[in-house]
């Protein structure tokens, strides 16, 4: 029960434009309990593992008040009773009795139902990759919605993910799913990704659905809905250097070691970290002329190319070497105006993941 509550309370909305959104819809059909929460934009429903049962019927909860009485009982089998006029009884061995109001169904919105044009099987541990490497570049800029997203492309047996804010973009590619249907392209909105990402396991293999304006994701345990951001994404792919001549490899632990060390002393508004290059070495910079704090820290690199100067934003550098899954971090550079692409040095079998980091203009 614990679990199933915390796969919908994320979507329970803190601001209430409906009544009734506060509450959590729980229905018993067919020996099956489902419970299910909507912020009209995603909507979660949770299957819930039951002992026995009586009767089929369907309630609503108040979320909040029912997840902190859930959460405080032990793990003890429950029993769970809705009696006229619409009172859920809790109560358990050893635990008492707790009676909780309860609201008619029929408040509760409309469950979307999903006719979708495009239907496929995926890996819940592949799919969870998909979305980590590539969430921490989603904008959070709201007059550019259609970024607050993921791109999510489909082509024959390959599927890609994007995100990028305009400082930083993410793309992934597999080419290890079995997809034949249409070529298809649908942003999905962060929130529905963070959601899908608390309830599900590596073992699940959800079934994903793509509708004219909605998308699902279906595990066993668990289904998501969320409507999708309407417009077209930007051609990332024109911002994406075709050949960086210059290549620096760099142990990834160590970089980010400095990074973080480096950012400590970075300007508060800029976040800026000067990095210059030379064949076997680079310096890392940072300094807030406020405060007059300045640090610098070299670390050894292999480097091709003329010595270079450039600088990053410390925070968005970081975030990028968080998704270096190898022992070292390829970078691959032109001038100190052009976006960086930043790989690890050995890609997983069937995958292309590249990052991008644009960089900013240096403070002398």
């Amino acid at each position: 029960m614990k679990r199933g509550i915390q796969r919908v309370m994320g979507v329970v909305p803190t601001r209430l434009p409906m009544p009734s959104l506060g509450n959590i819809f729980v229905s018993l059909k067919n020996k099956m309990l489902e419970i299910t929460a909507t912020d009209l934009e995603i909507t979660v429903t949770a299957k819930v593992e039951i002992l026995d049962s009586e009767g089929e019927g369907s309630v609503l909860i108040q979320a909040k008040r029912f997840q902190d009485i859930i959460n405080q009982l032990p793990d003890v089998p429950l029993e769970i009773e809705v009696k006229e006029p619409l009172k859920v009884t809790l109560k358990g061995e050893g635990v008492g009795e707790y009676i909780l109001p309860g609201g008619d169904p029929i408040d509760f919105p409309e469950l979307p139902e999903i006719d979708a044009r495009v239907s496929f099987d995926m890996s819940g541990e592949i799919l969870k990759r998909l979305i980590t490497k590539t969430m921490f570049a989603v904008s959070h800029d709201e007059m550019r919605p259609i970024l607050t997203g993921v791109l999510i492309q489909l082509r024959m047996n390959e599927i890609c993910i994007v995100a990028t804010d305009g400082h930083r973009l993410s793309r992934i590619k597999r080419t290890d799913i079995s997809y034949s249907g249409e070529e298809k392209d649908v942003v999905v909105p962060m929130k529905a990704l963070h959601q899908l990402l608390q309830g599900i396991e590596d073992d699940d293999e959800p079934t994903i659905g793509i509708a004219e304006t909605r998308a699902s994701f279906t595990t066993d345990s668990q289904r998501l809905t969320t409507r999708l951001i309407d417009g077209h994404y930007p051609n990332y792919q024109s911002v994406i250097p075709e050949d960086n001549p210059h290549t620096m490899t760099v142990n990834t632990d160590d970089m980010m070691s400095v990074v973080k060390r480096i950012s400590v002393f970075a300007h508060p508004i800029s976040h800026q970290v000067k990095i210059t290059i030379k064949q076997d070495s680079a310096l890392l910079e940072a300094e807030d002329p406020e405060i007059g704090g300045r640090g610098e820290e070299s670390i050894a690199v292999n480097y091709e190319g003329e010595p270079l100067e450039l600088a990053y934003n410390c925070t968005y550098l970081a975030d990028v070497l968080r998704q270096i899954d190898t022992e070292e971090a390829a970078f691959k550079l032109n001038t100190s105006n052009d976006a960086a692409i930043i790989k690890s040095t050995v890609q997983n079998d069937d995958e292309d993941l590249l990052m991008l980091l644009m960089p900013i203009r240096l403070n002398r």
